[in-house]
């Protein structure tokens, strides 16, 4: 699996457990035990704060997680319909 993916605009990191180094704005795909223990999913806030979106739920392979952010995104406006609306 690759680390990084772009979707719609959002950029998405598969990481080794921490989303520390990740931009803001970015989504994480982080290991938990080097995925063996299954793979979260956070989403870092304009401020630097990781935000789990799962919360209890995990996934079990990264794609599994990979499909669930980019169900998330699909939900969401579009980066720049923020910036359109002004």
């Amino acid at each position: 699996m690759k680390r990084y993916h772009s979707y719609l605009g959002r950029d998405i990191f598969v990481t080794g457990g921490s989303a520390r180094e990740l931009a803001p704005g970015s989504f994480g795909i982080c290991a938990i035990g080097g995925g063996a223990e299954g793979w979260s999913v956070v989403h870092i806030g304009p401020d630097g704060d990781a935000a789990d979106l799962g919360g209890e739920y995990y996934f079990g392979t990264p794609e599994e997680a990979l499909d669930f952010v980019q169900q998330l995104i699909e939900l969401m406006p579009a980066p720049n319909a923020a910036e359109d609306q002004a």
